[in-house]
Formats: structure tokens, sequence, C-alpha cells
């Protein structure tokens, strides 16, 4: 998942593989499996990676939407992504309100069994009152 939110961050900042490999030292195909999450990434690259990208490392890491701020330097370059980036905002969003119906949906089945369990205890109570 942390590929994902890397490879749409960089091309919203229109950065390419190769770009972001000469800035982080090592040659494209390394930085492809990063993006692929083939590589599990240790703390020094994912910090580098988010001082290129201009996020923090807990912005790659969580599982929140990241807001990228374009600052006056960086131009215009990466807002023809802009549309793909919101898009994947828009599933993660997606995917965290399916999570929250499943869970309410499971809790209500719990609350519907414990209600029926409690019901018949009541009524066990009540036959040998």
């Amino acid at each position: 998942m942390n590929g994902a939110k890397i490879r749409m961050i960089r091309e919203l900042r229109g950065f390419s593989q190769e770009n972001m490999a000469a800035k982080l030292g090592i040659n494209q195909a390394s930085y492809s499996r990063i993006e692929n999450n083939q590589t599990k990434l240790d703390t020094i690259m994912l910090e580098k990676i988010a001082g290129e990208l201009g996020v923090t490392p807990v912005d790659i890491l969580s599982h929140e939407p990241t807001v990228v701020n374009f600052a006056p330097n960086q131009g215009t370059q990466g807002i023809g992504h802009i549309e793909n980036f919101y898009s994947f905002q828009k599933d993660l969003v997606e995917k965290v309100i399916q999570s929250k119906d499943q869970e309410i949906a499971n809790l209500k089945d719990v609350i519907a069994s414990l209600v029926k369990d409690k019901e018949a205890l009541m009524a066990l109570i009540q036959e040998k009152k």
C-alpha cells in the first residue's frame, strides 16, 4: 500500500521514477520495486523518499489521505496528475467507509445475538420461578 501512495505523490509532483531514483542514489529498477511493494522500506530510505516528495514519513505510512501542497518553486508540472491523485484519495476514503459499514453490520449482529441470548435467559429464569 505504501508503494501506491509513494507513486501517486511522485506522479502528482511530476517526477519520473528515473528522477526519483537518481535523487535517492539508486537505480530505476530498485525504485520501481519500492513503488510495487517488492522491497521493504527501511527508515532511512523512507525518510529520503518523503523528503524528496515534500511529505513526512508519517504521511506515507498513514492510511489516511495525504494532502500534498505545491510550493511556488515547484511550478505546475504535477497539476495534470491531480485528478488521478484525487481519485486515489477517493478510493481510500471509500475503502474506509466500506470497512466502517461492515463493522457496523457486524456489531448489529453481535447486539442482536446478545439481545436474543438475554431474552432466552430471562425466559428461562421466569420458568424456574
